[in-house]
């Protein structure tokens, strides 16, 4: 089997539906083969970083493998900030990169796009990979591919494959089919025994839920217990659409202290079980309690602590599933209903006046519609939308991801999206409007306009480098394609917001004008955030400088 066969096969096996690149020296030789194959189609973006945003969204709204094809060094080391994002995000991701064939090694010179030697793309990708292979051997490439994306499925994290450039020539050994493990069952009984003493011993849990829910497709499992046992479910910030919002034990998203409800959950439990949950500063700094402890289980997919031992290939819908066949007596309910949340466009203009505006507009339409959120303001107003696919990075916080993220998950569902954009993300990757609409996507991006870096300066209001040049964002939009509309208040906003949903055949841009007022969530966060950084750094760096002897080296 030649190998551009072999890798096909192998990747439509992992359900890999697409490939997202841009064309590159090393890599031609595979990309005319896999043109003359056909069966995977190419999506070509502008940029480096863009090209892994498009694949990143593509998995995480299907859940599964996407891969992403650049060339040796200048292509796959630009990428390394936005890989680094799905990384620690638990993206499964597929990162296909050239490698030069072993002729070119065998000159004994320096080769274009390589850094320090050969081996630097493989050493830096290993920082924010979790496997790394270098086919050149047509003995074993058809083993390491498929340990590759193996270790990409099981882990849900980004893997990298290295193609040399003579990959194309090697006839290589036809795999068996791919079956997924099951969790031994002795690691099933252990953690099954271990929970249900603790369940025994609670009074008022709470399920903490976090991303690794989603991506390993635990959720339904996980609101079958909930509501079998009637225990609330808390998302953490990154899994905030892991969990049906209209399910009867959602209680909402914990960030900070200012979610009063989610809050007083965590803060009244006796029993707080994380599934799933990435610990990061961003939710769980200030609130150790909620995340170490006598009232914490934490259960994570593959490895999973115990007090006094370590559980390995841990499977988080397996376990759920296995204390549903339990059928335990629910717990009475010692929780107030979440409360429900008011809106009024009219008191204030804001990203969440507009994101608001807009959950309203889409909750009257039978559509599916995902919102894809870039970081920043935008970030924090997607929280008042009530979507079933929220698709936005929350932990890492790369900017620049929305728009080339609508492109990967138009040609993976066929969905048409609203995108949140702040005007700094835009100026990073908004050229890659001309891309989606090339290849026939067709969202609604939702352009917030305040000519600032907003969450820059709301932690930082101090800073005077935090102002964006004047740009006509309607010009540029237009050039590359789009439709444009403008809004500068909630009447006007609808109004856009109507005439780009019923144009659904043309790409469409509605610049919103803002003024200096931010979203409270994110001042909220920020004030918060900021405070505990000086308190803790104020805390390190106090000492009585007369109770001190300055050593030599010291001096």
């Amino acid at each position: 089997m030649n190998f551009a066969a072999l890798l096909v096969q192998e990747l439509k096996q992992f359900e890999c539906e697409a490939l997202f690149g841009i064309p590159g020296d090393f890599i031609l030789p595979l990309l005319c083969e896999l043109q003359d194959n056909g069966a995977l189609p190419f999506y070509t973006l502008n940029h480096e970083p863009s090209v892994i945003y498009a694949a990143d969204a593509a998995a995480r709204i299907r859940q599964r493998p996407q891969a992403a094809l650049l060339t040796y060094g200048a292509g796959a080391l630009n990428a390394v900030n936005a890989i680094a994002q799905a990384y620690v995000e638990r993206v499964p991701l597929v990162i296909l990169a050239g490698f030069p064939a072993q002729q070119e090694i065998d000159r004994n010179v320096a080769i274009h796009h390589q850094a320090k030697d050969l081996d630097s793309q493989r050493r830096i990708l290993s920082e924010v990979t979790e496997l790394q292979v270098r086919l050149n051997n047509p003995t074993t490439a058809s083993g390491q591919l498929r340990a590759a994306l193996q270790c990409c499925r099981e882990t849900s994290r980004p893997v990298l494959i290295e193609i040399p450039r003579d990959a194309i020539s090697f006839n290589c050994v036809p795999l068996p089919p791919y079956h997924p493990p099951q969790m031994p069952e002795r690691e099933a009984v252990k953690l099954a025994s271990y929970l249900l003493q603790r369940l025994q011993n609670a009074r008022q849990p709470v399920f903490l839920v976090g991303i690794e829910v989603q991506r390993f497709g635990a959720a339904q499992a996980v609101e079958d217990l909930a509501l079998q046992l009637n225990i609330p479910i808390v998302t953490s910030f990154l899994a905030r659409a892991s969990i049906s919002h209209d399910h009867p034990c959602y209680h909402g998203t914990f960030i900070d202290e200012s979610d009063t409800h989610a809050y007083q959950l965590l803060q009244e439990s006796d029993l707080i079980i994380h599934l799933g949950v990435i610990v990061t500063d961003s939710n769980f700094a200030a609130y150790p309690s909620f995340v170490r402890g006598d009232v914490v289980v934490q259960l994570h997919q593959g490895t999973t602590y115990l007090p006094h031992e370590r559980c390995f290939d841990t499977d988080l819908q397996a376990l759920c599933l296995r204390l549903l066949s339990y059928h335990l007596p629910p717990y009475s309910t010692w929780f107030e209903p979440t409360p429900a949340s008011e809106f009024d466009p009219h008191l204030a203009w804001n990203s969440t006046t507009v994101v608001e505006l807009i959950d309203a507009q889409l909750s009257s339409q039978d559509a599916c519609v995902p919102i894809i959120s870039d970081v920043g303001d935008c970030l924090f107003a997607s929280l008042h939308a009530d979507a079933s696919h929220v698709i936005a990075p929350a932990y890492y916080a790369s900017m620049g991801y929305s728009i080339p993220a609508a492109l990967g998950v138009h040609v993976t569902t066929g969905l048409r999206s609203v995108v949140l954009v702040g005007d700094g993300a835009f100026l990073m990757t908004g050229l890659e409007l001309c891309q989606a609409i090339h290849f026939g996507a067709c969202p609604i991006v939702v352009l917030f306009n305040n000519r600032r870096w907003d969450m820059i300066e709301a932690f930082a209001p101090e800073l005077t480098c935090t102002s964006l040049p004047e740009c006509d964002f309607q010009r540029l939009s237009q050039a590359l394609g789009a439709v444009t509309h403008q809004a500068n208040d909630a009447q006007s906003f609808d109004a856009a917001f109507n005439a780009a949903w019923a144009d659904s055949n043309r790409l469409q841009v509605i610049e919103v004008q803002l003024g200096h007022e931010r979203s409270a969530r994110l001042t909220r966060f920020a004030d918060a955030f900021t405070q505990r950084l000086d308190k803790g750094m104020m805390q390190r760096g106090s000492f009585d400088v007369s109770d001190h002897t300055l050593t030599d080296s010291e001096r």
